[in-house]
């Protein structure tokens, strides 16, 4: 099964890469929709596409770099030589003990340089989806003397390629070549920050100091809004029960219109979500998007629009009562009312596979990794998702209601299944301009069903989180 799993994966991948490369033999951002849009021709006196093998190359050095830094640093896993590459392509794919935020977020991150280097080379999604695939490869057989972890492989891989396609349109909007002296100097350096493998190829080629007034970066209408309150995270339904307290500041951010055109191309829109605490919980609280590859609207004569398509998930959430994180794709459904200035009404639902996914277990202690000597807390496997939400928009603020379900089968931990639903709604109100005040209460419930049940219990348990903000809208 596991075997299956990983070949089919690698032959999706490369099949995706092979038919990027032949769809969009020009730049991908030549294929912009604004009314300023270059002629490809001159895109590529501008911007030229680099050769495919540079992004690779680089990709290797940036291997090299992590893996010199880890060495030096005294990482065991890092003593690596003949013998240890010889050994991971002898033993081939198994799984590593690495801690949730590693695996579920840490490796993404690596993976959205991988993934940028190419993407900032001229290459669109697919194509860059390969080469951070290869640089995933070449880390996992080379650079560890740990066997090659197949749930690295896919969360590096495809994960980095989510978020490594929404750090890059995100840095799309700050991009402004006709800007120069300090204006320039602070854009540059939040591209930097946003998408480092960006920078870089900007920095090489010369295009961190250029100024031109043509326009070259495709940049849709976004909306979103940033928020900053208290959380508190106890066990149980009960509101009024005492947990942690934790300031926490958010991020909800929607790229493009998702019913805007006819026909939708690969992250015409995504939703972003983040969280970060600052006591008593993991510093990285949340960090979710969903993203559209491909899709159609259809209009109604009362202005009305429906929607569906395929969509792209990933999900990290991680406080002291539970840990999620799944990455996946599917297809999804939407509507969205006729516009009106006092009301206006949007759903949506997605049903999609998750390829990796991970949940905290009170089991998966026991069930030690037989090469090293430690056991990793959470259970991991592939399963699917259920996503639906919906958003009320009144004069005077918004209702949104959202309802996640995630089933992993657990491949490596407890033996079994986990079921997680949450469901979040969120209450906002104006009270000046673009500030508003809101209350968010989100309810997580897990069942565990174990086939072991000599040793392991099935498992119900609840708890609850309760935010209280003030925000703005941008």
């Amino acid at each position: 099964m596991r075997k299956f799993f990983l070949l089919f994966s690698v032959v999706l991948l490369v099949n995706q890469t092979l038919l990027g490369q032949f769809l969009y033999s020009t730049n991908a951002d030549s294929l912009m929709q604004n009314s300023n849009t270059q002629a490809p021709g001159r895109w590529q006196k501008y911007n030229p596409q680099k050769p495919l093998w540079v992004p690779v190359i680089e990709s290797f050095a940036q291997n090299l770099l992590m893996g010199g830094f880890n060495f030096a640093t005294g990482s065991e896993f890092a003593k690596i030589g003949a013998s240890t590459i010889a050994h991971n392509f002898e033993r081939g794919w198994s799984t590593d003990a690495d801690g949730f935020p590693t695996n579920m977020l840490g490796h993404p991150i690596q993976g959205t340089m991988y993934y940028n280097f190419a993407r900032s080379s001229g290459y669109n999604y697919w194509v860059s989806l390969g080469v951070a695939t290869i640089g995933s490869w070449q880390w996992e057989f080379f650079m560890e003397n740990e066997p090659p972890a197949w749930n690295d492989q896919i969360m590096t891989a495809y994960g980095g390629s989510l978020i490594g396609e929404t750090l890059y349109r995100i840095s799309s909007l700050i991009v402004d070549e006709s800007s120069v002296g300090a204006e320039r100097f602070w854009r540059e350096l939040g591209v930097g920050v946003i998408n480092p493998a960006r920078l870089f190829n900007r920095l090489i080629s010369g295009r961190t100091s250029r100024v031109t007034n043509v326009y070259f970066y495709k940049k849709e209408h976004f909306l979103g809004e940033v928020a900053f309150g208290a959380n508190n995270v106890a066990d149980g339904t009960n509101i009024e029960s005492k947990g942690n307290n934790s300031p926490v500041l958010t991020l909800d951010f929607a790229y493009g219109r998702l019913f805007k055109s006819s026909k939708i191309k690969p992250f015409d829109f995504f939703r972003f979500k983040a969280a970060l605490n600052f006591k008593n919980q993991p510093l990285f609280g949340q960090l979710s998007l969903y993203n559209i590859f491909a899709g159609n609207v259809i209009k109604y004569r009362n202005k009305s629009k429906f929607l569906y398509g395929v969509f792209g998930y990933f999900d990290y959430i991680d406080n002291n009562a539970y840990q999620v994180g799944a990455t996946g794709a599917g297809l999804g459904i939407g509507f969205r009312s006729k516009f009106k200035r006092d009301f206006h009404f949007i759903g949506t639902l997605n049903l999609g596979a998750i390829f990796m996914g991970g949940a905290n277990s009170e089991y998966a202690r026991d069930n030690d990794v037989d090469f090293l000597d430690s056991a990793r807390v959470y259970n991991m496997g592939p399963g699917a998702l259920v996503k639906a939400e919906t958003i009320l928009r009144f004069s005077f603020g918004s209702l949104y209601i959202g309802y996640d379900l995630w089933w992993i089968h657990t491949w490596d931990g407890a033996p079994g299944d986990e079921l997680i639903g949450m469901l979040a709604p969120k209450l906002r109100v104006r009270v000046y301009q673009n500030w508003f005040v809101g209350l968010e209460y989100l309810l997580y419930h897990r069942v565990g069903k174990y086939s072991d049940h000599k040793h392991y219990d099935d498992i119900n348990y609840k708890s609850n989180e309760q935010r209280l903000f003030i925000g703005y809208a941008f």
